[in-house]
């Protein structure tokens, strides 16, 4: 009877050192995988951040530039700019003809 205790504690699943080392191994594997995904997840907020920034900057300019290029396209200023650059001027009364469409009379 002996040697079936001795062999049963050599089969004997683990106990102790051995079952509280698995233990904080899985603890700190399970952790580090925790703090892992919180720091991705802390990258990942950063750059959605930084990309809603320069998302509303851009969208502020596109609105600045719009406005510009309709300011630019009013006749006063398309005029102004007509006489100073080119040198052109506004057609007097005199200087006008009206043609007439096909099958219209003036």
């Amino acid at each position: 009877m002996a040697s079936r205790k001795s062999s049963s504690r050599k089969r004997s699943p683990l106990k102790g050192r051995s079952l509280i080392a698995i233990g904080l191994v899985a603890f700190l594997i399970v952790t580090s995988l925790v703090v892992w995904r919180r720091s991705v997840g802390v990258a990942t907020a950063r750059a959605m951040r930084k990309a809603e920034l320069e998302k509303t900057a851009l969208e502020t300019e596109r609105t600045t530039l719009q406005r510009q290029i309709r300011d630019a396209q009013t006749r006063g200023r398309v005029i102004a700019e007509a006489q100073r650059r080119l040198g052109l001027h506004v057609a007097t009364d005199e200087q006008t003809r009206l043609i007439a469409g096909p099958g219209k009379t003036p």
